[in-house]
């Protein structure tokens, strides 16, 4: 299914720090929030790992389901991974929500880009 090939392209450019990758993976409009609750647009999460604040050292996706939305697909799944935020190594396990839409130009598997992503932390 596109929108898991998708998930993997991402999971994959966010492991080796791909910036360009993930500029055509997102939408412009993306609207990104992570398991701590803080959010970033596109620019603002591109900056951090362009800049080096935010690096994924180990990632891993589970259990990832593809529900229909009109034209596009939500993905939910489990994110483990091992982090380096403003140099303080810190292990993230979290359930997700991706939605992704087609858009012209979407360099992502039939055109799809991720409009919104939502993370909450797993429950002990």
């Amino acid at each position: 299914m596109s929108a898991l090939i998708a998930e993997e392209q991402r999971r994959q450019a966010m492991l080796n720090g791909d910036v360009a990758a993930l500029d055509g993976l997102l939408s412009d409009g993306l609207v990104y929030v992570h398991s701590t609750g803080a959010r970033d647009s596109k620019t603002t999460y591109l900056a951090k790992l362009a800049s080096g604040s935010l690096k994924y050292l180990s990632l891993s996706f589970e259990d990832l389901q593809v529900h229909a939305a009109g034209s596009g697909h939500v993905v939910t799944g489990r994110m483990s991974a091992e982090v380096s935020k403003d140099g303080q190594s810190k292990a993230v396990r979290s359930l997700f929500m991706t939605v992704w839409m087609p858009e012209s130009g979407a360099e992502g598997p039939q055109g799809l880009r991720m409009l919104a992503h939502q993370g909450t932390p797993c429950p002990v």
